[in-house]
């Protein structure tokens, strides 16, 4: 795996014995009001020999709340404003997917 940097170098994530790496989303850097942040993130074949040998595993894992929980700074900031999961989800989709009122199923 490999992680974006803040000035944009992608370097890559060494597997450290007995660890897991976590990768935050975006909702709950929101929701955290940037304390946790989003790693931008890709997994690539490792370059050097030495680590294509090294077991790992990669399991995706996604977690939403219901579409009407409000998301707000839980620590009190107010850095971004108050909104809902599903708001959340559809402004988050409505950069990747050109058809989003089709994306889900349902128009907006």
């Amino acid at each position: 795996m490999r992680i974006e940097t803040l000035d944009h170098r992608w370097v890559p994530v060494p597997p450290i014995p007995g660890t897991v790496v976590v990768n935050i989303g975006d909702m709950m850097q929101r929701w955290s009001g940037d304390k946790l942040r989003s790693t931008p993130h890709r997994v690539v074949l490792p370059e050097e020999e030495r680590w294509r040998k090294v077991p790992r595993r990669s399991i995706p894992f996604f977690v939403h709340p219901d579409d009407d929980a409000l998301l707000t700074c839980l620590d009190g900031s107010n850095k971004y404003p108050p909104m809902t999961a599903e708001e959340h989800l559809k402004n988050f989709a409505s950069k990747i997917y050109a058809d989003l009122p089709t994306a889900f199923g349902k128009a907006n």
